[in-house]
């Protein structure tokens, strides 16, 4: 399977909000695009990359769906290179947004990135047909994470929360201009807003209560092992539960940088 011929799933989160999850054979992950319809337009919750953003602008102009707005959960080149298939659209974008949108110019020089249009500050709320967005600060994993909450059930958590496309759970990573107590932070931001559904950009869909606050409390006793032992204790010291429960375990290496830094 070649990268321009990912599996794509389409998944209903509720009326008028869908997923489409790409997973390609040769990656141990999916990349997710959030797709929200109304009167003929569309609101997308991330890009991942030009090759699955043409697949999903294709399916929306067979529909007669006309792309509008585009809101990026952080700005790094898996969730927000394929902005550039959008011309024309409004790319709202946390206000602190610079460093990684400047790292992906010079580290991912293969993409052509689009500068936001709309500048997002905490609790900024946004309105689209019958829908209400709210947008949260939520730092950790980069300096500019937020997390949108749709209708105030529904949540898309960014990189927060990370999984493989078998389900096994992603250590946290904490990128550049991330840190390890504010994703600490963001996580418990998660669990107290008690969501009905998270939307996991690498790991599509999560809708049971139990199961998303195992994965909060998992990822925050990772957090906190590390960083209380300054990275002292081994890695299967850090993790709740099996190792062989965890993937992308070469995560901790530089998150041990970035907590030593």
């Amino acid at each position: 399977m070649s990268k321009n011929d990912a599996k794509l799933d389409k998944v209903t989160v509720m009326d008028a909000v869908d997923l489409y999850i790409f997973t390609d054979k040769e990656a141990k992950h999916q990349d997710t695009i959030t797709v929200i319809v109304q009167d003929r337009q569309a609101l997308l919750i991330d890009t991942a990359f030009p090759r699955y953003s043409q697949r999903v602008k294709a399916e929306l102009e067979e529909q007669r769906i006309e792309p509008k707005i585009i809101v990026l959960s952080h700005y790094h080149g898996d969730h927000a290179s394929g902005c550039s298939v959008f011309s024309g659209c409004d790319i709202y974008v946390s206000e602190y947004y610079e460093l990684s949108y400047n790292n992906c110019r010079v580290f991912e020089p293969q993409y052509t990135f689009i500068p936001p249009t709309q500048l997002i500050r905490e609790g900024d709320q946004l309105a689209f047909g019958d829908f209400k967005l709210k947008f949260l600060h939520s730092p950790g994993h980069s300096q500019c994470s937020i997390i949108t909450q749709v209708t105030g059930s529904i949540l898309h958590v960014g990189d927060l929360i990370m999984m493989t496309k078998d389900k096994k759970a992603s250590l946290p990573f904490i990128s550049d201009g991330g840190n390890f107590a504010e994703h600490i932070k963001s996580l418990e931001l998660v669990k107290k807003l008690d969501p009905e559904i998270i939307v996991v950009p690498h790991g599509g869909m999560v809708d049971n209560k139990e199961d998303i606050g195992k994965m909060v409390d998992d990822r925050v006793y990772y957090l906190e092992k590390t960083s209380s032992s300054y990275g002292t204790l081994p890695l299967p010291a850090c993790l709740k539960g099996d190792i062989s429960e965890y993937d992308y375990l070469e995560f901790h290496d530089t998150n041990l940088m970035r907590l030593l830094q």
